[in-house]
């Protein structure tokens, strides 16, 4: 439970919180020159072949597939890199499947 003191305490705080935000904070506006332009992210193709191009040519075209690819692509190669390390540790004579008790 909260005591009054710790309610106090709590409410001074951020009211230090909210002050040290609002100077940090202000002049960046008062002091800001003109609106830049948007900056265009793309990838740079020269040189690329095969997947690697076609990866390239997805992120500068619609990034939010590129998103998409990758967040399919990434666990399944994980389970790949896994599946390849179980096999192999496996061959060694570990035996990770059991422990001990």
């Amino acid at each position: 439970m909260y005591t009054t003191h710790m309610k106090r305490f709590g409410s001074a705080l951020m009211r230090v919180i909210m002050l040290v935000y609002l100077l940090l904070w202000s002049p960046g506006f008062l002091f800001a020159g003109e609106k830049a332009q948007p900056l265009n992210f793309i990838a740079d193709t020269t040189g690329l072949s095969g997947i690697e191009l076609w990866y390239a040519n997805l992120y500068n075209s619609n990034k939010f597939y590129c998103a998409l690819v990758t967040i399919i692509i990434i666990p399944v190669v994980g389970f790949i890199l896994g599946s390849i390390a179980d096999f192999l540790i496996s061959k060694t004579g570990l035996d990770l499947k059991s422990r001990a008790k």
